[in-house]
């Protein structure tokens, strides 16, 4: 009974200790390949005590199956856990390492499966021997042993070399820790192994001080995880650092699905499907966010503008600020929002101010029509380009009486008419502007033969005839003379064909026809 309640103590208890750590692993983040091996190193600590429990005082008629099937693996499977944690823990540092990690775990399971197809179970796992030494072939206890220590020789090594070369104070420390630790357990294996060659134990109470061992290292292990919180659980972490950030702040997985977002951006976002939100941001180029997550191969900060449609609150404009992070066990990228509304609607009227300003530059602010320097600038680049032309000049009739007459108000109105026709009648490669007070002048691209423009001109300036200005029960019909000269026939230079459609337009207005006139 005493035996039985020594290996419930030194055995039992501890798988149930291990239990709890691996779960405890998995619950904090699953996500993180370092609390999966750690999780997983856990887990075989405590099939590996499950198996010498069951062995020594439940099955001990099965001791040999259990140890060459199941404590066997299970040992091994801690050893390499234990050195692909340290090379994890010391990333980045280490992060070359991991290309050898499929050697470290299949060297000594391919030589485990040696042993168990060249050799007689019964040779492997002698029984019969009860005398205090191992009942293990020496062969095969010398190279597990051999493995165990190295492998421990080897994780000390590799988080001595991170610890010398890690520049992060708390890094270091955790480093540190871990590196003291290990060391620990090294030197407690060596002891109990010598102790037991020089048989002052037998291989029953070495287990039990390997077992002690180990249970006191895992006790440090989840000491350290309490105190440097060595793998967080970074929701909880993110919620307490951003939590009042004055920025939306939101973290991806490597597919560019949302992991968490602070509280900041759940308030802009609000009413948005978690998985719908990256079609929600527009940028000028039309990518899209996954499509730019793709192109980011380093670790460079990117900047982009975007503008955010949500349906249920404003439309914001905003900085987005996107940075790859890759120091972790696994890739995520981490996205800033700027608010810059005000900014840009400030932008976007002086942008308007400024547009205002140049269209009232360029437009007689009455009409509508381009005024006489815009139309100079119309004229000159025609004429750079070489495209041929007619510049009608047109002339208000008794345009003064109706200012007389009904007022300067009604008159401005009846100059809007005009301005309106014209733009009814006119092509989308034509230009109108007004450069007078009842002067307005009409360029039309022309390419046909003289009689066939002058009938088109004809028509299209009689078109004017046939709407007279109403208002309010008044009728004014119109009345005008027009003159007209062609580029490149009848002049090379601006002023001269302004000159000549002048006096074919007074022509014209002395014989007092509505017409026009070459």
């Amino acid at each position: 009974m005493n035996e039985l309640f020594m290996d419930f103590l030194t055995i039992l208890l501890p798988s149930f200790f291990f239990f709890y750590m691996a779960i405890t692993l998995i619950y904090r983040n699953m996500r993180s390949m370092i609390n999966r091996i750690a999780a997983l190193l856990m887990f075989a600590f405590q099939f590996y005590f499950l198996g010498e429990y069951i062995k020594t005082s439940l099955l001990p008629q099965y001791q040999m199956q259990i140890v060459l099937y199941g404590n066997s693996p299970m040992l091994l499977l801690v050893i390499c856990c234990l050195v692909h944690l340290s090379i994890l823990m010391g990333s980045p540092t280490t992060s070359s390492f991991k290309r050898v990690l499929p050697l470290i775990y299949g060297a000594p399971y391919v030589l485990w499966m040696v042993f168990l197809v060249t050799k007689d179970h019964r040779v492997l796992f002698n029984a019969a021997v009860t005398d205090g030494r191992s009942p293990l072939d020496p062969l095969f206890l010398l190279l597990t042993v051999s493995f165990v220590a190295g492998y421990i020789l080897l994780s000390v090594i590799i988080l001595a070399v991170s610890w010398y070369r890690a520049n992060k104070v708390k890094h270091r420390q955790v480093l540190l820790s871990l590196l003291l630790s290990l060391f620990s357990l090294f030197a407690w294996f060596i002891f109990v192994t010598l102790l037991l060659q020089l048989k002052f134990v037998n291989a029953r109470n070495a287990m039990i001080l390997f077992f002690i061992g180990y249970l006191v290292w895992a006790i440090v292990l989840r000491h350290l995880i309490g105190k440097y919180d060595i793998m967080p659980d970074y929701r909880k972490l993110f919620h307490i650092l951003f939590k009042s950030a004055p920025t939306a702040i939101l973290l991806l997985d490597h597919n560019g699905v949302i992991i968490e977002m602070n509280p900041k951006a759940k308030q802009w976002l609000d009413g948005i499907p978690t998985h719908e939100i990256m079609n929600y941001f527009q940028f000028e180029d039309n990518l899209r966010i996954v499509e730019r997550l793709a192109m980011i191969q380093d670790e460079n900060k990117y900047q982009w503008e975007a503008r955010l449609k949500n349906p249920n609150n404003d439309e914001l404009d905003l900085i987005m600020g996107l940075e790859l992070i890759e120091e972790t066990d696994e890739k995520l990228f981490v996205i800033h929002l700027t608010d810059v509304t005000s900014l840009k609607v400030a932008e976007r009227k002086l942008l308007k101010s400024e547009q205002n300003y140049k269209y009232l530059a360029h437009h007689d602010s009455l009409t509508d029509l381009y005024n006489r320097p815009a139309l100079q600038e119309q004229l000159q680049e025609k004429i750079a380009r070489q495209e041929c032309f007619a510049l009608i000049l047109i002339d208000l009739d008794n345009f003064k009486p109706i200012n007389d007459r009904f007022g300067h108000s009604i008159g401005d109105l009846y100059l809007k008419h005009i301005a309106h026709i014209l733009k009814d009648c006119s092509q989308p490669d034509d230009r109108i502007g007004r450069i007078g007070g009842d002067e307005f002048v009409w360029i039309i691209s022309s390419t046909g033969e003289n009689n066939e423009l002058e009938r088109t001109l004809n028509f299209r300036l009689s078109l004017l005839l046939q709407r007279p200005f109403e208002y309010k029960g008044i009728e004014i019909p119109i009345s005008f003379s027009a003159g007209f000269s062609l580029y490149p026939r009848d002049a090379t230079d601006v002023a001269i064909l302004m000159k000549n459609a002048d006096e074919a337009m007074y022509r014209k207005k002395r014989t007092k026809k509505t017409d026009f006139s070459l």
